[in-house]
């Protein structure tokens, strides 16, 4: 199965990105629109990403006065040719979110 795998900085704590990121992400319907549901998991600041055709997760990690942002999504097979638009969307996304 082919990974999409991003990676953001963001400066502020982690508490603050993942609650930045999950507010991002829960106002806009990036995810919802190709049939995903995130569950969060607000303790260990991730989430679970399921869809009917991908599956895939976001962690948030705190870095010495910043903390990164990785969203992994595991495409199948049939969305291979859609990889890199899926990383350009999902770095787009990313640079939005402020903490």
């Amino acid at each position: 199965m082919p990974q999409v795998k991003v990676n953001h900085e963001i400066e502020g704590k982690k508490k603050d990105v993942y609650k930045a990121v999950k507010t991002y992400l829960n106002g806009r319907d990036t995810l919802k629109k190709l049939g995903a549901d995130i569950d969060w998991d607000d303790a260990g600041h991730s989430g679970a990403i399921e869809a009917s055709n991908f599956k895939g997760e976001i962690v948030v990690v705190e870095k010495s006065g910043s903390s990164t942002v990785t969203i992994t999504i595991d495409l199948p097979l049939l969305l291979t040719p859609f990889k890199s638009k899926v990383e350009e969307e999902l770095k787009k996304h990313l640079g939005r979110v402020k903490a």
